[in-house]
């Protein structure tokens, strides 16, 4: 993985990995694989890997509002409005 630019964080604040974990009850090793495997918004900044906060709270508000969230859909299509500069 690369180092964190512009188009992966979306310009927006950042958030760990400890901390997206937490939000999201998932545990870190699923948040840093999805991290590492690139299909979810965020990057490393040297020895630390950092999420879109946006794109977490999202995530988060998805899974509280309806059954059944398929993460990787969501974050792809998210990455997509994002890269379109639809998401804020």
């Amino acid at each position: 993985m690369s180092e964190m630019s512009p188009a992966a964080t979306g310009g927006a604040d950042l958030m760990s990995v400890t901390e997206a974990a937490a939000k999201l009850r998932l545990s870190r090793m699923t948040v840093l694989r999805r991290l590492k495997s690139e299909s979810w918004p965020g990057g490393r900044s040297g020895r630390k890997y950092l999420l879109n906060s946006a794109f977490v709270n999202a995530l988060a508000a998805e899974y509280g509002s309806r059954p059944n969230v398929v993460a990787e859909d969501f974050a792809a299509e998210w990455m997509a409005r994002s890269a379109a500069g639809a998401v804020a």
